[in-house]
């Protein structure tokens, strides 16, 4: 399996692995134009703000790298990166809606040479030419969302694959640099998110939102974000 998979909720090695037997193949699905692109901002503001382990979420806090107003309305929550862990998160945000991710991976570009193998057999590389296909194919490894609620209300996630887009990232990173570097382009490196999303609409208030990412994460894992909607 290649090291070129970077999951959002822990080690998609392990996931595989315990799936292969067990999941037929999906139908690919790349969902609404509009949750791509904000799975694409999400997934661009996690790698901006990721500075390697033992970091469990990224960004590490609700403030980082985001204004208030947060992306075309929406806020994005951080989201699980390559670890796991309960964690609570404070937030105070001014959109109408905010951005929970309920599982999944990203596909970035390497110069290793790692391949992905699809269901079909297709052995592909992971160049910035091959993620939508890799991670439309990954898909089937997230058969279903992580348990959510709002304010005790079960949340439904949409299944969501992206195209090829420019994120950034950082040296504490990792591996993550060193393939932006070893590419010939530090900082920058093509990416694509495969997983679930869910466009949660708050009113102003407080609010609650809990997400349960044990089965996917390997160990117990439970994020809660207490959220203050101010405008």
């Amino acid at each position: 399996m290649s090291r070129a998979i970077r999951t959002i909720v822990a080690a998609l090695v392990v996931v595989v692995t315990a799936l292969m037997s067990a999941v037929g193949v999906a139908e690919a699905s790349t969902g609404p134009v509009r949750l791509q692109q904000l799975a694409e901002a999400q997934t661009n503001l996690l790698l901006s703000q990721y500075h390697g382990p033992p970091q469990t979420a990224s960004p590490a806090m609700c403030n980082m790298g985001q204004d208030p107003e947060g992306v075309e309305g929406v806020f994005l929550l951080p989201t699980l990166s390559f670890g796991s862990g309960d964690l609570t998160f404070t937030c105070r945000v001014e959109t109408g809606s905010v951005l929970v991710d309920l599982g999944g991976a990203v596909a970035s570009e390497d110069a290793r040479g790692d391949t992905w193998e699809t269901a079909s057999g297709e052995v592909l590389l992971f160049t910035r030419a091959n993620l939508e296909r890799i991670c439309d194919d990954v898909l089937r490894f997230f058969p279903t969302a992580a348990p959510a609620t709002v304010d005790g209300n079960a949340v439904s996630g949409t299944q969501v694959s992206t195209p090829a887009f420019t994120a950034r990232v950082i040296p504490p990173s990792g591996q993550f640099w060193q393939d932006s570097v070893d590419l010939g382009h530090p900082g920058r490196l093509a990416a694509s998110y495969c997983g679930w999303k869910a466009e949660v609409p708050l009113r102003q208030g407080r609010h609650v939102i809990r997400v349960d990412l044990t089965d996917v994460a390997g160990a117990p894992t439970h994020f809660t974000y207490n959220i203050t909607v101010t405008t």
